[in-house]
């Protein structure tokens, strides 16, 4: 656009050259036909110089104005889309960290949920164990009381059976003894009396002597099986003391054995306490880890609702800025083609220029014969020299429109976060 811009220029240069040229050939000739005349045509003809030197130098000031415009424009909308390209570019990337960091936090909270999965599962295998540790000490325990009560029982049974079995066997001997001791007492008296019917019938004192010697014998006799009796006796009190200190012994040991029974169940019953104060520390242990567990997983729901929010925060400000890049792009459309259109006024403005100028050379050229065609022809000039003013207000009238177009863009451009110091630039 500004090539083209820059070859309408030269072309109107050129023009403007070849016009001028004609013009100083023509001035000798109108020079040759009336002096007069040309000392005031070559005063106008200054002026018009002049003034037409001021209206290329601001019509090309205006075609650079428009092209630096239209390359200013362009920048814009390829900033706009850069900016709009960054945006994008951010927004998938905190999307991609937001997905990121809540997959990283499911993983989290996967493996507290196995980790607390697990714990359940030792906790219920401890359970189990104390469980079945309880149940064999309690049986243990309790076959072990039996034992001890079935000892203690054929003990006693044992002992009461055998000091039965040696009491009924003392009392039989003892029995016996008496009997026979009676029997020799009763024999004893009756021979005795036996004696004394025959010692009333004898009265040979040598049958005497053989009786008398006959009964110390037996007398003898009786006291030897009173001896013996008396041994057993004596041997028999021997073995019941010797079994009521055996009893007694075992009475100690039966004690000892129930105090320690009784001693292994406090153990028992300390060591089951222990294992239930464990199991409830292990089971408290177990709920916190399940409430730990619970806010772990609200603050994972929260943190995922975050998520969504945000990305639908994202799309949002996403459609907003494609909204307003679509709305920039057909402004600078609008703009575009306002400015071909102004390029376009330009060149017409510029080939009237040019048409003028030649009309003017050829009134120039007819100024000395005809005055007063030359009067007509400036007022004509004039006319249209007014004609291109307005024509020219027109045009100014169009830059401050595309200069407000220029000043909401670059609204837009720091609402998108583009900064000014590029307009400043540019301007």
């Amino acid at each position: 656009m500004t090539a083209k811009n820059r070859n309408k220029n030269s072309s109107s240069e050129k023009s403007a050259a070849s016009s001028q040229e004609d013009a100083a050939k023509k001035t000798p000739k109108s020079t040759s036909n009336n002096g007069v005349s040309g000392s005031g045509s070559q005063g106008s003809r200054s002026g018009s110089c002049l003034g037409f030197v001021v209206s290329t130098v601001f019509y090309i000031a205006i075609i650079g104005a428009a092209g630096f415009a239209a390359f200013y424009l362009q920048q814009v909308v390829e900033e706009i889309r850069q900016a709009s390209a960054r945006h994008e570019e951010s927004a998938r990337q905190s999307a991609e960290l937001s997905k990121s960091s809540l997959g990283i936090t499911r993983v989290e909270v996967e493996g507290a949920i196995s980790r607390m999965k697990k714990g359940e599962v030792e906790t219920r295998r401890v359970e189990e164990a104390l469980q079945k540790l309880q149940n064999d000490l309690l049986r243990d325990l309790s076959e072990g009381i039996k034992e001890v009560k079935e000892a203690r029982e054929r003990d006693f049974s044992s002992l009461e059976k055998t000091v039965e079995e040696r009491l009924a066997d003392v009392s039989q001997s003892i029995t016996a003894s008496v009997a026979e001791f009676t029997e020799a007492q009763g024999e004893t008296q009756s021979q005795l009396a036996d004696l004394k019917a025959r010692l009333g019938d004898m009265e040979d004192p040598a049958l005497v002597k053989e009786e008398l010697s006959a009964i110390v014998d037996v007398v003898a006799e009786i006291r030897t099986a009173k001896q013996e009796a008396d041994s057993s006796a004596n041997s028999l009190r021997d073995q019941i003391g010797a079994v009521r200190n055996e009893l007694q012994t075992r009475n100690h040991e039966v004690e000892s054995l129930s105090k320690e029974v009784e001693t292994m169940r406090s153990s028992v019953q300390d060591a089951v306490g222990n294992l239930r104060q464990s199991l409830s520390a292990a089971e408290a242990e177990v709920q916190t880890l399940n409430d730990k567990t619970t806010t772990l997983e609200s603050g994972v729901e929260q943190a995922a609702d975050a998520v969504r929010n945000v990305e639908l925060q994202v799309q949002a400000t996403t459609a907003q800025v494609q909204k307003r890049s679509d709305d920039l792009e057909a402004r600078v459309k609008t703009t575009e083609e306002s400015a071909d259109s102004l390029s376009a006024s330009l060149s017409e403005i510029s080939s009237k220029v040019e048409s003028l100028l030649a009309k003017y050379d050829t009134h120039e050229s007819t100024l000395v014969a005809q005055g007063e065609a030359v009067e007509k022809a400036k007022t004509g000039l004039e006319q249209e020299l007014e004609a291109l003013k307005s024509s020219l207000e027109e045009i100014q009238s169009n830059i401050g429109a595309l200069s407000g177009a220029q000043t909401e863009l670059s609204l837009k451009d720091s609402s998108l976060g583009i900064p000014s110091q590029l307009h400043k630039s540019y301007f």
